[in-house]
């Protein structure tokens, strides 16, 4: 215990307390902006702690780790956009309640639960590092694939209305995550012979496609509604009231802080399977399952108590056994080896416990001071939403190109991001949810590198059925999987056997039958043919690949077309039956300004290359500013037009190209 003194004294020196601070506010910042990762700022923040001591850029680089975690909430709540991955499950309630005038409840329960399950994360890590870091250890490829395979039947849960479609998206996703390179044999597929997609499908590009460009264009149909509408109104005591009814639900705290931590523990999952499976058991453990995805705050603080705690849970096996959790630690990791720190045993004796316990001291003041800057920031915040839509969308517009090309400097990623975008808005016209689509791409991955060295370890151990089958831990999540797509089931048939009503089936929704798209029939044969579609393309690519480079896409492509021949069947099953709308035209009220929308925002992507991004910025900012305000206001509010494109593209520049050193695509011309 001689550690604990300088260890304590060490976080509480003025200038580490100052960088600390600076640090998570930095990272709540950069987890806000789509498109910036907390990988991205912890990797950029690296060499500028060289002169540093070990103890003070471990606690800088920590708190931008925490900060950017909850950072990822802001955005997904206030517009739809996971500013991390891991915030994915953050929109599905999240959203919801911002769009209900809740931004402020929502946003404080992320701040409330991301600092929760912070704190329990860290006990955690300072007393059961060392013997939860075998459970790390445990994880072979069986695992990994099966942990896949439970992590994609919180499909159940977010198309409960709908299964097939929620299927349908995320085979799509799963599809998706396998352009490119095998991660496990090298073999390129599916890749059209084009050298940009060598590198396969970014996730934070499909993440932004697949909720942002959907987004912009949702506002542009309805902007004429919303027009002078505040979707918040201040109200006194709602963040205190919103605190309390946090604290309330500390069985959700529990388990999700729990969920959270294991998860992060296995090298690999980190915030984004943790947040997503502490979603899918707590909507398992509520009564009220239906409100779920319609506002209800206790899947806003799943999500977040759990990706919180998996932050913790991910410095586990980086701290003990030198293995990264997620890849923030494994970017960590480069630092404690930059500073001459080697993990192991050594880090837990003589001077280097000092380091160890001074980083882990840091991480319980990094979430407290998260906390309080997000709970008293939430009511400014929400404010944003009140800004007029002919001025906030083009701004989400450029922070997505700005996100799709700050990963990999390419344009062909903006392009990318865009035609994922323009799929999922169509897809939501005919009830396919991104949600799903989203899971696929995040987890198939994991699937796959589980799937594939099971494969190659059974060429060694025996068959392949008895790798994935007899496994003690493979048996528990085999285990899990069965109960998680048998639970609606095994409810109904309780309620049942117990004499309860089961509820009459609900009425029609967007997701089940879209009111502003094509009818039914229609629905299900533009579901059923390009599914269709794609299935034939992909066999086709994969015609002279390797078995273990073309099992997960084919198997993937396989089923895409068991579910599309099924949309088509029911389709002329319903035809048949009697008359239907083939096609029920959005009427121009629908509409709204989408389509003139969609018109600038293609011309936009396609002109960066040419005019550059300021330019061309400037000049979308200022057509969609126009285009989406009222005609009987629009001269009036030219001049506020031009002003504001202007501060935006200063904003940028300063915030962007100055402070984070991102690069901007680069035009022609400019």
């Amino acid at each position: 215990m001689e550690w604990l003194g300088p260890a304590v004294a060490n976080v509480f020196a003025l200038g580490n307390l100052l960088g600390l601070t600076a640090a998570v506010a930095g990272g709540i910042l950069v987890g806000a902006l789509p498109g910036l990762t907390g990988t991205m700022a912890i990797a950029l923040m690296v060499p500028f702690t060289y002169p540093l001591s070990p103890e003070a850029a471990l606690i800088i680089l920590g708190g931008i780790y925490v900060g950017a975690m909850y950072g990822g909430s802001i955005s997904a709540i206030l517009i739809n956009t996971p500013g991390a991955p891991a915030a994915i499950a953050t929109t599905f309630d999240g959203y919801p309640m911002a769009t209900q005038g809740r931004a402020e409840e929502a946003l404080c329960a992320a701040a409330t639960g991301s600092g929760v399950g912070g704190l329990l994360g860290t006990v955690v890590l300072l007393f059961f590092a060392p013997a939860l870091a075998v459970v790390s250890l445990k994880f072979g490829p069986p695992e990994y694939f099966w942990l896949g395979v439970l992590g994609l039947t919180i499909i159940a849960s977010l198309s409960a209305r709908n299964i097939y479609k929620g299927l349908l998206g995320g085979l799509f996703g799963v599809l998706l995550s396998t352009v490119g390179l095998s991660p496990s044999t090298g073999e390129a597929r599916l890749t059209f012979d084009t050298t940009n997609l060598l590198g396969g499908v970014e996730v934070i590009v499909a993440l932004i496609g697949l909720f942002c460009v959907p987004q912009v264009l949702i506002m542009a149909e309805e902007a004429r509604r919303q027009e002078g509408l505040l979707l918040f109104k201040p109200e006194r005591g709602r963040t205190l009231r919103t605190f309390f009814v946090v604290l309330r639900c500390w069985g959700n705290l529990i388990r999700s802080s729990v969920i959270g931590v294991v998860v992060g523990i296995i090298p690999g999952a980190g915030g984004n399977v943790a947040g997503l499976l502490s979603y899918q058991e707590t909507v398992r453990a509520a009564r009220d399952k239906d409100s779920f995805g319609k506002g209800n705050i206790e899947g806003v603080i799943a999500s977040e108590t759990a990706n919180n705690a998996a932050v913790e849970g991910s410095l586990v096996p980086l701290l003990t056994l030198g293995i990264p959790g997620a890849p923030q630690a494994a970017v960590l990791y480069g630092a404690l080896l930059l500073h001459g720190l080697r993990p192991g045993a050594e880090l837990f004796t003589g001077q280097g416990a000092v380091v160890t316990y001074t980083f882990i001291f840091s991480l319980f003041l990094a979430n407290l001071i998260m906390f309080a800057i997000g709970i008293s920031a939430s009511r400014v915040y929400a404010r944003l939403l009140n800004l007029p839509t002919n001025l906030l969308m083009p701004v989400i517009l450029a922070l997505s190109v700005v996100g799709a090309f700050a990963g990999r400097n390419s344009s062909f990623d903006v392009g990318m991001m865009m035609t994922l975008g323009l799929v999922a808005y169509g897809g939501l016209k005919v009830g396919l949810a991104a949600a799903p689509i989203a899971l696929g791409v995040i987890l198939g991955p994991i699937m796959e590198r589980g799937l594939v060295e099971s494969m190659m370890l059974s060429r060694a151990t025996g068959g392949l059925l008895d790798l994935l089958f007899t496994r003690p831990l493979s048996l528990v999540l085999i285990a899990m999987t069965a109960i998680s797509l048998g639970w609606p089931l095994i409810v109904k048939g309780w309620n049942r056997w117990r004499g309860r009503d089961v509820a009459p089936p609900a009425k029609p929704t967007a997701e089940t039958a879209p009111s502003d798209g094509p009818g039914r029939v229609a629905a299900d044969v533009w579901l059923g043919v390009p599914g269709l579609v794609i299935a034939v393309v992909v066999w086709h690519q994969l015609a002279d690949i390797e078995l273990q480079t073309a099992v997960v896409p084919g198997v993937s492509a396989a089923l895409i077309s068991i579910v599309s021949l099924g949309f088509l069947v029911r389709a002329a099953r319903n035809r048949l039956r009697g008359p239907a709308a083939i096609a029920r035209p959005a009427a121009e009220s629908e509409r709204g300004h989408a389509p003139a929308a969609m018109i600038v925002a293609v011309a936009y992507v396609l002109l960066i290359p040419l005019a550059g991004f300021f330019v061309t910025t400037f000049g979308a900012m200022l057509t969609l500013g126009w285009v989406l305000a009222a005609p009987d206001k629009r001269r009036r509010q030219l001049s506020r037009i031009v002003l504001t494109a202007a501060l935006v593209c200063a904003a940028f520049y300063l915030i962007f190209g100055t402070i984070f050193n991102v690069p901007f695509p680069k035009g022609l011309l400019f």
